[in-house]
């Protein structure tokens, strides 16, 4: 089961990958083919970004209509103090 978190950090990684892309497809002094090669990579991403998107919308509808909870997770960090 993918998890809140998980879900969002897939997302940013395919937005990290969709920004590079769009990058290389603007380039100017890029070749055609890699231009064409990029866009056929953002449609991919595109595709993947959407269903991503549509996960969350579904997993926090989920959580709205009481279907499932999301999990708390309680964190002790001391960063090293004595207490």
């Amino acid at each position: 089961m993918e998890t809140l978190g998980s879900l969002i950090d897939k997302l940013s990684i395919v937005n990290i990958k969709l920004y590079h892309q769009e990058d290389i497809a603007h380039d100017t002094g890029a070749t055609d083919a890699v231009v064409a090669s990029a866009k056929r990579k953002i449609d991919i991403l595109n595709m993947q970004r959407n269903s991503l998107i549509q996960e969350i919308d579904e997993l926090l509808q989920a959580v709205i209509d009481g279907e499932k909870k999301v999990p708390v997770a309680l964190q002790c960090k001391d960063y090293g103090r004595k207490t």
